[in-house]
């Protein structure tokens, strides 16, 4: 590109102060948004503005030793992405662009118009491009930020306080109240990946937070959205939730368990280690469905050791069984003992066929759990076995 003459850089370096004054009035007049700026935001983004100039005719006096227009933005703190947005940044861009591209030939000789006019669209596009990169940098280091802190908010959930667990969650972004639950997934997730996931949870949910631990991923999810009708046809936010956890762990590309649900995120961390529990536990059933309850999981997990599995499976099985009465439970206990015989369970319990048909049919509408089904019986019998060495420790 041609230099220009040495009236002309002259003639441009005059008129530098009355075309950043107009810029900045054109600014003002087009863009509203700017006027509701605070004061300190306003005299930054004229900074911004009067550099830009000035660096424009740097350019055009020395284009050899003109500074980067990166530097452009060096004048205003990276918090300033936060307030102005990119397409408004770009806004901004375009409007001092066009004043100086109406006014700097006008100000040179005449035999220097289109070269004035060619070096202002080319540092305007330099400019347009410089400000997607320091925005781009500036959503990639908050979005590392955002994942550090998701990450040590559900390492509180499984080590800390519930009310730390809170806290935690509090300054990880999360906001609701409500049911929450977990859910543990064994698949590995790329940057783009996870950023697809934390949409997708934050399109069905109100609240979620996604960590990425190698070869895993852990999810908390809070505040079901509702579907149109659903309401109306008595689904409970918690029945929402889980339909939609299991939705999205539907969507991993691996194993999943989801834990149970919990009154609030500060209990997360009982969810969190339930469903943790239950992808440790999963081997030990090769026909579990995917992705699966960790309740669903209980006798695997009781095999593991998890001490969450015995609490939950009184609290789910064995309580509601016992609270029946004796014949319901001793019923139970002796169809299963004798291999599932209706007639051998009948002759040892001195009582005919068809009360065994209805007491294991009340179980299996009361407790949740069918005798007569292999596994809700095997869920069953170690229920009863749970809740036999409880009552023989409180003797």
């Amino acid at each position: 590109m041609d230099e220009l003459s040495a009236p002309a850089v002259a003639a441009l370096r005059q008129a530098q102060k009355t075309i950043i004054e107009h810029s900045l009035d054109r600014i003002s007049a087009a863009l509203p948004w700017y006027r509701t700026l605070p004061e300190a935001s306003r005299q930054q983004i004229e900074s911004v503005a009067g550099l830009g100039v000035s660096m424009f005719v740097d350019s055009v006096e020395d284009p050899a030793s003109a500074a980067s227009p990166s530097q452009i933005f060096n004048v205003a703190p990276a918090a300033l992405t936060g307030t102005v947005t990119l397409g408004q940044t770009l806004s901004l861009v375009r409007t001092v662009v066009d004043v100086v591209e109406e006014e700097a030939p006008d100000t040179v000789p005449a035999e220097d118009h289109d070269a004035v006019r060619v070096r202002v669209l080319t540092f305007g596009r330099d400019v347009g491009f410089t400000a997607a990169e320091v925005y781009a940098r500036a959503a990639e280091a908050r979005g590392a930020w955002d994942a550090r802190l998701e990450s040590v908010a559900v390492d509180s959930m499984l080590h800390d306080s519930p009310e730390e667990a809170a806290t935690r969650a509090g300054t990880a972004g999360w906001r609701g109240q409500g049911p929450v639950l977990a859910v543990a997934a064994r698949t590995a997730l790329d940057a783009l990946a996870t950023s697809r996931l934390r949409h997708e949870c934050r399109q069905r949910v109100k609240d979620a937070l996604v960590s990425v631990r190698g070869d895993s991923v852990i999810v908390i999810l809070g505040g079901a959205r509702l579907r149109e009708g659903e309401a109306e046809r008595g689904i409970t936010p918690e029945r929402a939730l889980d339909a939609a956890a299991m939705e999205l762990a539907a969507g991993l590309d691996g194993v999943a368990v989801v834990g149970p649900v919990v009154p609030g995120v500060a209990h997360a961390g009982r969810s969190l280690r339930s469903a943790l529990a239950g992808l440790r536990a999963l081997p030990g059933w090769t026909q579990a469905p995917n992705p699966v309850h960790a309740d669903d999981l209980l006798p695997e997990r009781l095999l593991s050791g998890d001490p969450l599995a015995s609490e939950q499976i009184r609290v789910l099985v064995s309580e509601p069984l016992h609270a029946m009465g004796d014949p319901f439970e001793e019923t139970v206990a002796t169809y299963l003992a004798l291999g599932g015989s209706l007639e051998s369970t009948a002759r040892t319990l001195f009582v005919h066929a068809n009360t065994v048909r209805y007491r294991l049919g009340r179980v299996s509408e009361q407790v949740g759990w069918d005798p007569t089904d292999a596994r809700d019986g095997l869920v069953l019998h170690m229920a009863i076995i749970v809740g036999r060495l409880a009552a023989d420790r409180l003797e």
